[in-house]
């Protein structure tokens, strides 16, 4: 009994972790700066509501093959934008700032 409920626990830990799971719905691409001096390009999405960023050191890919690798969760995200773009300027503008 002990035996057949690790093997069934472990067939569904399996069947999980192996599904792959797209994110073309919830990505939203917000904006791309490019720093000249530093040679990167920054892309601010929006996941979920959160704020993810890319860094392309050297500016090497195309804007749409990191959309393309965005929306198919293959791109390695990191948390938090370090540039904003040009929205949060808007809303203060809006607010009287």
């Amino acid at each position: 009994m002990k035996a057949v409920l690790i093997r069934l626990s472990l067939l569904v830990t399996i069947l999980f972790t192996g599904a792959s799971f797209d994110q073309d719905d919830s990505v939203e691409f917000v904006c791309m700066k490019k720093q000249i001096a530093a040679n990167q390009c920054h892309y601010n999405f929006k996941v979920d509501g959160g704020k993810y960023r890319f860094v392309d050191i050297g500016c090497r890919w195309k804007k749409e093959d990191v959309l393309a690798q965005a929306k198919e969760g293959t791109l390695a995200l990191a948390k938090d934008w370090k540039i904003e773009c040009g929205i949060a300027k808007e809303k203060k503008e809006e607010k009287g700032y």
